[in-house]
């Protein structure tokens, strides 16, 4: 496993500090706090933390959003006891257990569910799909790039090795677009949001569709919590979760409010060097772009944060653990017909109509007045 090995090393560090720096283990405060695996507060996943600012979590909850470095701190500090639930842990919590060290972690939701990752191409490269790949050049941001453990599940599935293409570090942006457009590579791998944001430097690309036997392959971003806090916490957990969910909810339904209420909530989010309205279009597509992965029925499932057996077999090949790791023994559907109770066409329908004001004094007067359907 070694994409994992450097990021297991620090965490096993990360951890060791907070178990003797005299924090009381799952020690909780009053109001629950989420932790966000980034610092950068975008609003293309504001689902993190508009929730508790527009009610989504009703009367008795009242949550606020922590940016970490990464999933590493996250689930470190869940583990100490300084946040209620992590987000997006789901990999250092497998790999921990491939390496013989079980995390006291349950895993109750799966709220992205899909394949994130895309190969590109020119519009006029002769490569029309994956098995046409053999021999050529991939470009990958870092050889360290998550999407790597993708990229050979779904050579896999196309007929062919990760032996078979040769993997060149390019970068993202525009070096990573150089480095197509000029012939340096055959192919580009990276994300979703990354492909729009080429679009929008002017570069187009034609994505490859994968094999049709991975068609509902799915990598797995969970919310998870300190499995001791959870077995005494179950209520707080539903009620949690539906907030979360509510707020994906939202979100999607209407970007562009949820993207203006992210920045009035952390101004320092917002990108300069561009207009305000310009910062405001590009977060919504990129929501836009992400919204099928987080839709209730992604990945050929049908609730609210389940993920079937087969879902976690092919995300457990993605990681590269394949008989190493038995993902059932952190994730459990107990929480699923709970969290399903949910009045999502009401909610819905409330969340289309949301009108954010300009200016933040008249923002904060809206947001103090909203009455969800809960």
């Amino acid at each position: 496993m070694p994409l994992f090995r450097p990021v297991l090393a620090r965490f096993a560090g990360l951890l060791a500090i907070a178990l003797t720096s005299g924090v009381p283990a799952f020690a909780q405060t009053a109001d629950p706090v989420i932790g966000v695996s980034s610092r950068s507060f975008n609003p293309g996943f504001s689902n993190m933390w508009i929730g508790t600012t527009m009610g989504l979590f009703g009367k008795d909850l009242t949550p606020k959003s922590i940016g970490t470095q990464g999933a590493a701190e996250n689930l470190q500090l869940m583990l100490s006891g300084q946040i209620t639930i992590s987000t997006g842990t789901q990999d250092i919590i497998l790999a921990s257990a491939a390496e013989g060290r079980k995390l006291p972690a349950i895993i109750p939701c799966v709220y992205l569910r899909g394949v994130l990752h895309r190969i590109s191409v020119t519009p006029d490269s002769p490569i029309k799909s994956y098995a046409e790949l053999k021999g050529k050049k991939i470009g990958v941001p870092t050889l360290a790039y998550g999407g790597v453990g993708y990229l050979k599940f779904a050579l896999k599935h196309a007929g062919i090795s990760a032996g078979d293409v040769t993997l060149l570090p390019v970068g993202d942006g525009q070096q990573a677009a150089a480095a197509l457009t000029s012939g340096r590579i055959d192919a580009l791998l990276n994300a979703d949001v990354d492909v729009v944001r080429l679009k929008t430097l002017g570069i187009n690309v034609r994505v490859l569709e994968p094999p049709a036997n991975m068609k509902n392959a799915a990598t797995a971003y969970v919310f998870a919590f300190a499995k001791p806090w959870y077995e005494g916490h179950k209520k707080e957990v539903a009620e949690l979760l539906k907030g979360m969910i509510r707020s994906i909810i939202v979100m999607t339904e209407n970007p562009e409010a949820a993207v203006k209420v992210s920045y009035y909530m952390h101004p320092e989010a917002i990108p300069s060097g561009i207009s305000r309205e310009q910062a405001i279009s590009d977060a919504v597509t990129i929501i836009n772009t992400r919204a099928p992965l987080i839709a209730r029925d992604a990945a050929a499932n049908d609730k609210w944060c389940s993920f079937s057996k087969e879902n976690w077999t092919d995300f457990v090949e993605i990681l590269g653990l394949e008989g190493k790791v038995d993902p059932m023994d952190f994730y459990t559907g107990e929480m699923i017909d709970a969290v399903n109770t949910i009045d999502e066409p009401a909610l819905r329908k409330w969340a289309k109509a949301l009108k954010v004001p300009e200016g933040d004094a008249e923002i904060a007067k809206w947001l103090a007045a909203l009455q969800p359907p809960l």
